[in-house]
């Protein structure tokens, strides 16, 4: 038997390999992309506008829509083998549970069990083998790819613009950078109230299960269950509150930016010392940087969630092993009409 690795990301790699390697390659040839349209843009008003090139312009518009169908193209790719990732994971994660609750049972449970004892909470079954896998499942597919492809286009993007002008450059990344304080501030918090309601939602799924259909039916909720509805409520609350305040300062933070560019670009234009297809190339450059830095944010919350669920997930296999030999994927065929 081989252990359950303790780590969120060796269990994804585990199952998903050589997939992993292919996404990874996909971003990787996608990076050298992100700098193309801004460069190709500042070309297209300094050189090909300003001096009446009429051949240079369509030139350089044609590079820019073949930069653009080739960036969406290896998108496609990343996209479509993300997804594939994510459904093997589930599928391998529910073996998993599965394999830890039913297959490998400890003696005494057992002998219990043959006593007519109730030794499964079959609340945290359903529990785990439905939300709790399908979200650790959605992460797996960009669990490497994502944080990759964000991080290096920010690093891309603001290498070519720290090339063609470093102060504004700098001022661009100067107003940015407070956010990278604020999130893992706010994202603690969230991580400890999302495991609380999924806690919560695991003793509903309980108490469901637990309590027989007569003493339900044609009766006010009982009091077990109207105090756990409540709790889940106050915790989805303050989860909604703290990540509602945490958006909204990253926008504000997101959309000062442009204006700084704008401010001090427009200042040093009026002087002469740069073109305005430098300021054209930094102000769509920020909105290049303002995705990934929201898709980062969103990826540093979804790791911390996924090693807060994948963790709850080990505390409730006391074996702490897996099945040696995973289950093969299910051949995938699609027909006519969506129909598989």
């Amino acid at each position: 038997m081989r252990t359950m690795p303790q780590s969120v990301y060796r269990y994804i790699f585990r199952n998903s390999k050589w997939a992993q390697v292919v996404v990874i390659i996909l971003t990787l040839c996608l990076l050298p992309l992100a700098p193309v349209p801004l460069e190709l843009q500042r070309r297209l008003l300094d050189d090909a506008v300003a001096n009446g090139d009429v051949d240079l312009l369509i030139w350089l518009a044609t590079l820019y829509v073949i930069a653009l169908l080739a960036a969406s193209g290896l998108k496609l790719g990343m996209r479509i083998q993300r997804e594939l990732i994510s459904a093997k994971i589930v599928h391998a994660l529910r073996r998993s549970v599965y394999y830890h609750i039913y297959t490998v049972t400890p003696p005494a449970l057992l002998k219990a069990s043959s006593k007519g004892e109730d030794v499964v909470d079959e609340g945290a079954v359903v529990s785990m083998l439905s939300s709790e896998t399908e979200k650790l499942g959605g992460f797996a597919g960009a669990a490497i790819s994502g944080p990759l492809l964000q991080i290096g286009t920010l690093c891309v993007v603001l290498g070519y613009m720290f090339y063609i002008e470093p102060l504004v450059a700098s001022i661009a990344l100067a107003l940015y950078s407070p956010q990278f304080i604020i999130v893992p501030l706010f994202q603690a918090r969230l991580n400890r109230l999302a495991g609380e309601k999924a806690i919560t939602v695991r003793e509903l799924g309980n108490f469901i299960v637990d309590n027989a259909e007569p003493d339900l039916l044609d009766k006010p909720p009982p009091t077990g269950f109207t105090l756990l509805t409540d709790r889940i409520l106050q915790i989805r609350t303050r989860f909604l509150m703290t990540k509602n305040i945490m958006k909204t300062l990253n926008n504000l933070l997101i959309a000062l930016g442009p204006f700084g560019v704008i401010a001090w670009g427009g200042y040093l234009v009026i002087q002469g010392e740069v073109e305005v297809g430098v300021i054209l190339a930094f102000v769509s450059g920020l909105e290049r940087l303002g995705g990934p830095i929201r898709e980062l944010i969103g990826s540093y919350a979804a790791i911390t969630d996924a090693r807060m669920r994948y963790r709850i997930l080990l505390e409730s296999f006391p074996e702490g092993i897996d099945p040696e030999e995973p289950e093969p994927m299910p051949k995938l065929s699609m027909g006519v009409g969506g129909k598989a």
